[in-house]
């Protein structure tokens, strides 16, 4: 196994190498939530593991503004949960599961009784406005299967600088995984969605099939501070039973980029827009629509205007042709992100050990590993560069050779994904020689990042 955490031997005759771009494992976000850090490294001091409710809702009402980690054991299950959370990381352990599968509809038809009782006690986790630095990885959520009753959702996030990595949601009753009202600068990487039980009709909101997946925005006046929800949906994967919503946005400035779709529900629709009265951009970019209905719906409602792209997408392996897709004239994120070969989608995304949902390796201790290859990334690599020495003290050198001139980054991280340090030069070119004083770290491996321009490349260090 290739842990982020490895002996120490095997460490130093490897120092030197370029660690390859990591498309599976992402020691950090990418996207609109790169600025989540959570609560930064897993210590014996700021780690909790919890494997009842009560100690669950204990260690997410900690004090608000304290770093921590919460590392979720077994299954647990919850009953619906508001909380203000920030700077926390929650992460499952391998299985670890949040479940909320309490309610059953107990008549058939359902009755006012069934849909009241449901409602109020539906979801699982709401993340309330004003959190803010939050990672939540490796998590499986169920639900008690959906129902349209105006119920609660696995997730529901309004807080911003978000990181949802890696989670499976199965069967929310009102939806998977929902993001509104004060929600912004979300990325959701690698997660897997889906629907196992069937949905039960009758309820008062009129669906008879509310497999509705993915909502951002709840009304076209609702939207963030800044008028647009920001948020990247990143090799992700709706899956069977999943019905619409996948996702279904307004007011939103969206990139759904490398996700899978194959669900075999009838009428499925996949990305769903509305303009809101603030106007919706959505970047769709080397994504696989292999089995779903419609693979784009946008509607006129509100004021503001549905500006949409389809870039490098197919349909299985059909390229997608982008007339009766693309409207308007939607760009390019932006920021740096790796992008995988539309070709691996289908391979990479699904795969039930290196693919979506919680696959990840997780110790004990909070650090994560994985065994999982370079899934065919292609990204821009920086080289010519060279760290020294091999054992850092106070000062950790950087030399550059080979290299296009611009102003350089630098970024630092602990192996299981917090940023612990950065700095910045401008104007950089070959031959010339940086330096960033880290002795206030603690012993131990860490990782650095070198980013000139569009280019990067991630190094090993130890702290001594």
């Amino acid at each position: 196994m290739k842990k982020t955490v490895l002996l120490l031997s095997f460490f130093l005759l490897g120092l030197s190498s370029i660690v390859t771009a990591q498309d599976y494992y992402m020691p950090t976000p990418e996207g609109f939530g790169k600025s989540a850090t959570g609560g930064g490294t897993p210590t014996a001091l700021n780690t909790v593991t919890v494997t009842t409710y009560a100690q669950l809702k204990t260690a997410l009402n900690s004090t608000a503004s304290t770093n921590a980690v919460i590392l979720v054991s077994g299954t647990i299950d919850c009953v619906y949960t508001s909380v203000l959370l920030t700077n926390k990381t929650i992460i499952g352990l391998p299985g670890a599961k949040l479940r909320n599968t309490q309610i059953t509809v107990t008549s058939n038809p359902p009755s006012a009784s069934d849909s009241t009782t449901s409602a109020a006690n539906s979801g699982t986790l709401y993340i309330k406005p004003g959190s803010n630095n939050v990672i939540i990885r490796n998590l499986i959520f169920e639900g008690p299967g959906a129902f349209d009753v105006d119920g609660r959702d696995n997730l529901t996030n309004e807080g911003t600088n978000v990181w949802v990595d890696h989670c499976e949601f199965q069967d929310g009753m009102d939806g998977n995984f929902d993001n509104k009202g004060a929600a912004d600068n979300v990325t959701i990487s690698w997660c897997k969605f889906t629907y196992l039980k069937a949905p039960t009709a009758g309820g008062s909101g009129g669906s008879a099939d509310h497999r509705f997946t993915d909502l951002v925005g709840s009304a076209i006046t609702d939207f963030p501070t800044d008028g647009r929800y920001s948020i990247i949906f990143k090799n992700c994967y709706w899956a069977e039973g999943c019905k619409a919503r996948m996702p279904r946005a307004r007011n939103a400035e969206l990139h759904v980029l490398n996700c899978y779709y194959k669900t075999s529900v009838s009428g499925a629709s996949a990305v769903g827009l509305g303009a809101g009265n603030q106007g919706t951009t959505c970047y769709v970019e080397n994504s696989n629509f292999e089995q779903i209905t419609t693979i784009s719906s946008p509607v006129n409602e509100g004021s503001g205007t549905t500006v949409v792209k389809f870039d490098g997408c197919t349909k299985g392996t059909t390229p997608l042709a982008v007339t009766g897709f693309d409207v308007g004239t939607a760009t390019k994120p932006t920021y740096t992100y790796s992008v995988m070969p539309v070709a691996n989608v289908a391979t990479y995304i699904p795969n039930t050990s290196c693919g979506a949902g919680a696959t990840l390796q997780v110790t004990a201790a909070g650090e994560i590993s994985t065994s999982c290859p370079n899934l065919g990334v292609e990204d821009y690599t920086l080289t010519g560069v060279k760290l020294y020495p091999t054992l850092v003290d106070t000062t950790l050198n950087i030399e550059l050779s080979n290299v296009v001139s611009g102003d350089a980054t630098i970024t630092i991280y602990s192996t299981t994904g917090g940023k612990v340090l950065s700095s910045s030069k401008n104007n950089v070119s070959s031959n010339d020689k940086l330096s960033v004083n880290v002795a206030a770290l603690s012993k131990g491996i860490y990782l650095c990042t070198v980013k000139i321009g569009e280019s990067s490349t991630t190094l090993k260090f130890i702290k001594q």
